[in-house]
Order: C-alpha cells, then structure tokens, then sequence
C-alpha cells in the first residue's frame, strides 16, 4: 500500500480534458528532451505523454470509431509500462509493482479487441478477397464479428470502470508529484538529477544488447524465441523513442525505421500464430455441419498465410541483416573498473538497508499498494 504521504501527493490529479473528437485517434507524441534535461525531468515528461497519448484515444474506442483507437491505447499501455521497466531502478519498489499491475490489466482489458481487430484486417479479409464467392468464409466472418463484438464491449467497460479513472488520475498525478523520489537512497536520487543522455546512453546500450542477444542464431530462432526477440525489439524502440531528441536526427531515424521494419515483419508471422488460436475459439464451440463448414474456412486462412510464409522469411533475414551491420545513433557508456562498481554498489546497499530501516515504524502499508481508486479516495 502506498504510504500516506504518498497517496496525498498522488490523489490531487485533475481529470484532464481531451479535445479528440469521437471520430479521431491520436499517435504518441515523443518528448523533447534537450543536453539540459535531468533523467528526473525526462521521465516525467515520458509519463505525461503517455497519460495524454491514454485519455486521446478514449472516446474513439468508446464509440467504436476506428480500429485505430483501441490501437493506440494498446501502444499508450505498452510506452507506460516500457517506461517504468526503463526507469525502474529509479522507483520505490511497491510504487513500480502497482502502476505496472494496473497497467497489464489494462492491456489484458483491450487486447482481445485489438486481436480481433487484426484478425478480421490483416487475416480474414485478405483470403476473402482472394476467393470472395466462399460462402464458408462469409459464414466465418460473421462468427469473427460476433466475437469482436464481444471484445470491444469488454473494452469499453473497462474504460467505464473507476478502476480505470483511477489508474489515469494516480499515473498523472505520480508524475507530476515525482513521488518516484519516495524513500529512494540518496545516490539513487541524485542520479535522477543528472543529464538525461547519460542514462540514456546506457539504457539504451542495455537493450540493444538484449536484441542482439535475443536474436542470435537468427534463421534458426523458433516461433515462440522470434516472438521474445519481438518484445525486445519493441523495448529498443520505444526507449529509442523517448530519448530521440537527444541525438542527431540523420542517425536516429534510419536505425528506428530498421527497428519498425524488423518489429512489423516479426509481428505478421506473430499475428497468424494469434489468427490459429482466434480460429479455434470460433470452431471449437461448434458442432455438425456448421463446425464442419467452418473449420474448413479456417483451414482456407490458415493455409493462404502459410503460402507466403516463405517470401516474408526472405524479406525478414535481409532485414535483420541490415540492421546489425548498422551502428547504433547511441554512445556506448564506458565499461567501469571492478573497484569502483563494487564500491557502489556496496555504498548504495548501504544506504538502502539504512532507508528501509528510516521507514520501517509505521510503513508495512508500503509493502502492498492499495488500489488506484482507493489510494485516491483515502485522502480525499
């Protein structure tokens, strides 16, 4: 639970107005980070964005404007939780576990409609383009609808939820309170304060190792280790875009575009291992002639995506090719003597073993945080 102190600096948040039309989505907004700017600053400003890239999409998904809406909520959940798993050794623990929690409930809220969604663009309405007479596909489609319909109705109840309202007005008030700075050791918190390309420099070094990692053997990878390769690369790029702003443009923007390039073909071979499951949740129910009839269309769509299956692997080598031989837009921090990195991390033990005990009396709510709705109401 957060502490008292804590709930009281979260709990002031305004419930921010949003000019998007019902009819409009709005893309993410990446922060302007200059040589100045503290790593403090720079996550405040990620958060924010990602609050506001949150409530502009809100009203489109509510009224089922565009696909695009529940999209880019997806995306927004996605850059908020990226952020914190970024940022995460600048936060108190229970604060981190919380708002990360939150947030992968939002997205397990809003994922079965994007799946669909996906599904019915990018699977389904290919094949029937190809074979439009096949009455079978038509009955599929309107199976597929039923359960899309299904889908955007839990999503839109989660937008009604307080359970949501809760977690807007706990993440904007959390960033504009930098209560991250909550019982954080001393040398943790002067990190914040330091130039945000320092971090930045590192962070991203760190994860562009573990794409490299990830991806090792590349040709050889199996669906389920392309699929981690994936979320790595997706990690790469939003931290690629938080900082981008701190580095030159003509580097940044051919190594994102190799990022995107890499993510899109990755996720089309990941979107028909989602399609295989999505059929047989319209299948299995099923029983007789009309399981028959229907399991036979999905065999149509299953089949016609394995048949290009060989030209994107192509495509997906070259690309991943191109994008090792390509130096990264960072500079890789310098590698510290042993001495020094154990010397800090002993003072930082230290004084984090000194902190807890500074807060123990008084502070077991912290272990767990309350919900976002409670902690608000509670110092109302």
């Amino acid at each position: 639970m957060v502490s008292d102190d804590t709930a009281a600096g979260i709990a002031s948040a305004p419930e921010k107005e949003t000019a998007v039309t019902p009819t409009k989505w709005l893309k993410a907004k990446a922060p302007r980070l200059t040589g100045s700017t503290s790593a403090d600053a720079a996550l405040a400003s990620i958060i924010l964005l990602g609050v506001e890239h949150l409530r502009g999409n809100e009203a489109c998904v509510l009224n089922r404007s565009h696909v695009e809406g529940v999209h880019q909520m997806r995306v927004a959940v996605r850059r908020l939780r990226s952020c914190l798993s970024l940022f995460r050794e600048f936060m108190p623990p229970p604060q981190h576990d919380h708002l990360n929690g939150e947030l992968k409930w939002l997205i397990g809220q809003l994922g079965p409609a994007r799946d669909w969604d996906v599904f019915v663009d990018d699977i389904l309405t290919p094949v029937r383009k190809q074979i439009p007479t096949e009455a079978r596909l038509v009955e599929l489609a309107q199976r597929v609808d039923e359960r899309r319909d299904e889908a955007y109705t839990q999503a839109q109840r989660a937008l009604a939820d307080h359970r949501y309202l809760g977690l807007v007005m706990l993440l904007d008030a959390w960033a504009n309170g930098r209560r991250w700075r909550d019982y954080l050791p001393a040398a943790t918190a002067s990190a914040l304060q330091r130039p945000a390309v320092q971090l930045a420099n590192r962070m991203l070094h760190d994860h562009y190792q573990q794409v490299m990692l990830a991806g090792a053997d590349f040709a050889d990878l199996e669906p389920e280790a392309r699929h981690s390769l994936r979320i790595e690369i997706k990690k790469l790029r939003y931290a690629s875009e938080f900082f981008a702003s701190l580095y030159l443009r003509r580097k940044v923007v051919p190594f994102m575009a190799m990022l995107k390039e890499l993510q899109d073909d990755l996720g089309a071979g990941n979107d028909v291992e989602v399609a295989r499951s999505l059929l047989r949740k319209v299948t299995r129910p099923l029983a007789g002639r009309e399981k028959t009839r229907l399991a036979f269309a999905a065999g149509l769509v299953v089949g016609w995506h394995s048949h290009v299956t060989g030209v994107r692997e192509a495509r997906l080598l070259t690309a991943w090719e191109h994008f090792i031989a390509r130096p990264p837009f960072w500079t890789p921090p310098a590698p510290e003597a042993p001495e020094a990195t154990d010397a800090a991390a002993a003072a930082t033990a230290t004084e984090t073993d000194a902190t807890n005990r500074e807060h123990a009396n008084g502070e077991d709510e912290a272990a767990t945080l309350m919900p976002a709705e409670a902690a608000i109401k509670a110092t109302i």
